[in-house]
């Protein structure tokens, strides 16, 4: 039998590379809890300035959008004015009356 590097004195006998169990002392289930409770912290903090920042964007659009609405109301009173400018000067022209002058 030919053999390549380190010979193996213990043949036939099982090797234990990884204990059977893992023992959880008092101060490692405190630590643990610590670690999950900093961690479910993190998680909703996160999510409670994701929240925030959603809803002061949602708050600018609304804002934004009244701004609009009124500025189309606006153009919408000032188009009818302008047009019934136009209508009673036409009016004024087919009955022949004429501009004065200042």
């Amino acid at each position: 039998m030919i053999t390549i590097g380190s010979r193996d004195t213990n043949l036939g006998q099982k090797k234990r590379s990884i204990a059977r169990s893992i023992f959880f002392g008092p101060n490692s289930v405190r630590i643990i809890a610590i670690v999950l409770l900093a961690a479910f912290s993190l998680f909703y903090l996160s999510q409670s300035s994701q929240s925030a920042t959603k809803t002061i964007r949602v708050s600018d659009l609304e804002k934004e959008q009244n701004d609009i609405t009124s500025e189309k109301e606006r153009l919408e009173v000032e188009a009818n004015r302008l047009k019934a400018l136009s209508i009673i000067q036409d009016k004024a022209k087919e009955k022949g009356m004429e501009q004065g002058s200042q």
